[in-house]
């Protein structure tokens, strides 16, 4: 997991390394201002004392954490004797798309662009009991929100604002919250140059919940985010949901209809993967590990690729830390390599190494009542590169941590590879800036740690988040989608020209506005709509202000006619701070920013929101001239849309019943509304029951508490019941044209259809697949016989020929109910490979039921008759059992017993006191409901567990 040193590199290596040097000493010896401007500077920075660094490195309470105008230093004397061979190198970093290009901008677009540059909308993830609300309370502390931090035990957080959050101490539903934090390295990385030090950094910051059971919560954060804060426990390392969460994260788009359209635009219009920073949080935890933690980060999350920037201080002994002029010789650093501690037996966490300033920061003991007030945590730093710590542990691992962090980032940077293979030191500056172009590019997951219940080690976390995560101008305009069904037809007659010349709709500097809806809520005597609804939006691009006309446009989703445009009127806003919702008058929020508006009726989650404008005076502006300014921006439509929120399937329904049948109208109308907040939450009326569908347990028992509290309704709940679902093992076929003759009055029916069922490949972890709804294809015959060409795609043909519409509405229906238990079919792909009719296509033209029923049928009829073929499946999760260690045999028997599979077992320390072990496996949802307090029999009240979803996987019978 640790890099090695050039020195120690092998052998069969050192011949390119050796010619890689010679051609970067050729290629240095270019230009002699340059190298005389590169040797002052630098003997300019080792000539400054280390007093002033330690004096620039104060913190100041409710502010900040210092670190800037901070000196680049060398940690090697022979470095000074190097610098001759090295070149001046560029540290400005380029803001992405249209903000130091070929366009000229004004001095009103480069205020913008120094606004945008200050803004980060960053979401806390993790795990649930991982910290991540302790670490956001810490934060809101830190930077003068609240005056102490508030604790999840005592339950008077700011983002856990719920009843039913605070009695559970869990985060049930994301809240956000803005605040500012002194960005000290701002003149490293902003575009513009001035001599304004003191710039701040505005935060959008969205707690997330760590249950698998609210997912959707961490679905809808990510469609609006820049970056990401991932929470790792110490302990526990990478856990079920810290994957879900990065898979969340990390995957391309944000919907769950890939219409393809975002392909087609190109890149420039696609939702990119989250930049994140790690935090290693419980650090003060009996059995911490730093090094386990940063390898199960490597080893469990695809793609990941962590480099640790501080490494952890622990002090062995139990004397009182005071702010003293020198480090205490009872620290001791553990570095990321010891993955068994065996530099330390035992000790208290009390800080970090900063790897990049070289110094320790250490933090002061306070008790428990005084640990929530920041003021009274104030740390001490310490330079490690005086002369009073030459032969100091403390040292001596930093230097090593340093090396490997070069060693880090020369895989993945060109500047830090010659400083590689030279054998030279970077300057401060260099480092930082070549962290944050690889963290953007999501080449490298940089890791910190710390203590945030003790207060420790979340200050340079925040400074992190200022220098290293994107600001709205480092991301891509978001992928786009044409509401307007004519679109394809108008595509195919005049291609639009998306030149890379001209700054994109929704990109942060267009003027246009652009807005996602990503969050509704309903709060009685708040909202400006009857049921006192606020919606939370991100703005991409453009602006929008209280008592606006906007535009409400919903995602199409394949297969459907589009819904017609809305138009409202934005009654007003509110400030976002967790859950103190106040009314901001005359408010305007503007791109790269988030925000909650009331008034709005009809907005639903996965909105599109635009400005509502006169089109015919936008034409007669327009065609008396065009702007200079205006040929900068690609034009719209006024009918692009994004693709949505996705929300995952409910895997677990439950029957649900009011006391009295007068409260029946009043249970739907309720249960509408948290249909509209929950996309995850599903409600069926069946003739004689209510059906509840959820994520889980949790999931509904929070629902049925909402309900009592909120609505004042008691209702009662059956027996829960597992979503299971069918699929097919092969190939299916007709074996050719199946005719289809019904008279229906006197309405003759007839057709024929020839159909193919098969598997859909899908990802896979082992027998556990992902869903995927039904796929219909149209064959080229089908196509041919409907006159069009073979390369027209599905969501084409069914919005322009109602035939090829009723096809695909046929099988899909028919697809919702199986021949074994009549459950929906899922992973499977059907072929429409060939259709006739005695009437001909005039015919099926004037009657598309004609076809919906034949291919209904034949598709269901074929499936009943090969059953053989077909199977069933069952929802999987992913749990993770922590029990004593002296009762794993007992916990693995149950498991098996109900047809689990254990992965791994991890056994516990047994030297430590009350060691407890942590045992991974997949278990059946059927089979573990209620398992929370059967685990607690039988381990006498100390086991836990949580599980997650992992996908559906075979099962003989129901």
């Amino acid at each position: 997991m640790i890099r090695i040193s050039s020195s120690s590199r092998s052998m069969a290596s050192r011949t390119s390394i050796t010619s890689r040097k010679q051609r970067i000493q050729n290629r240095n010896l270019v230009s002699l201002s340059s190298l005389d401007l590169w040797n002052r500077r630098n003997e300019n920075t080792l000539n400054k004392s280390s007093d002033a660094l330690l004096k620039s490195c104060s913190i100041r309470s409710h502010s900040s954490f210092i670190s800037s105008s901070r000196q680049s230093f060398l940690f090697h004397e022979k470095s000074k004797q190097r610098i001759q061979q090295l070149p001046l190198r560029n540290t400005t970093l380029t803001t992405r798309n249209f903000t130091s290009s070929s366009i000229l901008h004004s001095s009103q677009e480069i205020a913008e662009i120094h606004r945008l540059t200050h803004i980060r909308n960053v979401g806390v993830f993790a795990h649930v009991d991982a910290g991540k609300t302790t670490v956001t309370e810490r934060m809101l502390a830190l930077a003068g929100i609240v005056h102490r931090a508030g604790s999840v035990d005592t339950g008077n957080t700011v983002t856990d604002y719920l009843p039913q959050e605070r009695e559970r101490g869990i985060t049930i539903q994301s809240a956000a919250i803005s605040f500012n934090w002194h960005w000290h390295n701002s003149s490293l990385f902003k575009e513009e140059k001035s001599s304004d030090f003191n710039d701040e950094v505005v935060m959008h910051l969205i707690d997330t919940p760590g249950h698998v059971d609210f997912s959707v919560e961490v679905n809808r954060s990510v469609a609006v985010l820049d970056g990401a804060v991932l929470v790792v426990d110490a302990v526990a390392g990478v856990q079920a949901q810290t994957e879900t969460v990065w898979r969340a994260m990390t995957r391309p788009s944000f919907n769950n209809h890939d219409t393809g359209l975002e392909k087609k635009r190109g890149d420039a219009h696609g939702h990119e993967p989250l930049p994140c920073i790690a935090f290693v949080n419980k650090m003060d935890k009996e059995g911490c590990n730093f090094g386990y933690a940063l390898s199960t980060l490597k080893y469990k999350l695809q793609g990941a690729n962590p480099v640790a920037l501080q490494v952890p201080l622990f002090q062995v002994g139990q004397s009182k830390l005071d702010q003293e002029s020198s480090l205490p010789k009872n620290i001791v650093a553990v570095p990321a390599s010891d993955l068994k501690m065996n530099t330390l037996s035992h000790g208290t966490f009390v800080g970090v190494i900063d790897l990049i300033e070289m110094r320790a920061i250490v933090w002061p003991d306070v008790n428990a009542s005084t640990v929530n007030d920041v003021e009274e945590c104030i740390p001490s730093i310490y330079n490690l590169l005086s002369d009073e710590y030459q032969d100091s542990q403390v040292k001596d691992v930093a230097i090593q941590a340093r090396q490997d962090l070069v060693a880090s980032l020369a895989d993945v940077d060109e500047a830090m590879e010659e400083y590689f293979l030279m054998e030279e030191d970077p300057t401060n500056n260099e480092i930082r800036t070549s962290l944050r172009t690889a963290t953007l590019n999501r080449k490298i997951l940089p890791v910190m740690t710390g203590a945030a219940l003790r207060g420790k080690g979340v200050e340079p976390l925040l400074d992190a988040m200022a220098d290293l995560l994107p600001s709205p101008l480092n991301r891509d305009a978001p992928a786009l989608m044409n509401h307007d069904e004519n679109y394809i037809q108008a595509k195919k007659a005049k291609k639009k020209n998306y030149s890379k010349d001209l700054i994109p709709f929704g990109h942060p500097l267009h003027p246009s506005l652009l807005a996602l809806a990503f969050k509704v809520v309903h709060m009685k005597n708040r909202g400006g709509s009857g049921d006192g609804r606020v919606v939370f939006a991100r703005v991409y691009s453009g602006k929008i202000s209280s008592r606006d006309s906007v535009k409400v446009i919903s995602p199409l989703l394949p297969g459907e006619k589009p819904e017609k445009a809305r138009i409202e009127r934005v009654g007003g806003m509110l400030e976002l701070a967790g859950g103190r919702f106040d009314n901001l008058p005359e408010a305007t929020c503007y791109s790269g920013d988030v925000c909650a508006l009331v008034g709005l009726k009809d907005v639903t989650t996965g909105d599109t929101i635009l400005l509502a404008s006169n089109e015919k005076g936008k034409k007669k502006k327009s065609s008396k001239k065009t702007s200079a300014n205006d040929s900068k921006y690609e034009a719209s439509t006024g009918d692009e849309c994004l693709a949505g929120v996705g929300a995952p399937k409910p895997v677990l329904t439950v029957r649900v019943e009011a006391e009295n049948a007068e409260q029946e109208s009043k249970l739907m109308d309720a249960l509408r509304l948290m249909m509209a907040e929950d996309p995850s939450l599903m409600v069926e009326e069946t003739g004689s029951a209510t059906l509840l569908s959820g994520l889980g347990e949790l999931h509904i028992e929070v629902v049925v508490d909402r309900l009592q509290r909120e609505h004042g309704l008691a209702v009662w709940i059956g027996k829960p019941s597992v979503a299971y679902r069918e699929t097919v093992q092969s190939e299916i076929d007709t074996g050719g044209l199946v005719e289809y003759d019904r008279t229906v009055g006197s309405t003759r029916m007839q057709a024929q259809v020839h159909i193919r069922l098969e598997p859909m490949e899908t990802e896979a972890s082992s027998d556990v697949s992902i869903l995927t709804d039904p796929d219909v294809k149209l064959g080229s015959k089908v196509k041919e016989y409907l006159g069009f060409d073979e390369d027209d795609d599905e969501l084409e043909l069914s919005q322009r020929c109602e035939v090829a519409k009723a096809l695909i509405a046929g099988c899909k229906g028919a697809l919702k109910r199986g021949p074994l238990g009549s459950f929906e079919l899922a992973n499977i792909r059907c072929y429409v490979e060939e259709i006739d009719s005695e009437g001909g296509l005039t015919g099926l033209k004037a009657m598309p039921g004609t076809i919906r029923a034949a291919v209904s049928s034949i598709v269901a009829t074929t499936l009943q008759n090969n059953k053989d073929s077909c199977s069933l499946l069952e929802p999987t999760m992913s749990v993770e059992v922590s029990a004593p260690s002296e009762m794993v045999g007992t916990v693995l028997s149950d498991l098996t017993a109900r047809r689990g599979n254990v992965g791994e077992v991890i056994m516990g320390d047994d030297d430590a006191l009350h060691s407890k072990a942590l045992i991974h496996g997949q278990v059946p949802l059927k089979e573990i409901l209620g398992y929370a307090n059967n685990l607690r029999s039988i381990t006498g009240g100390e086991g836990s567990f949580s599980a997650e979803y992992k996908g559906h996987s075979p099962c003989d019978s129901i």
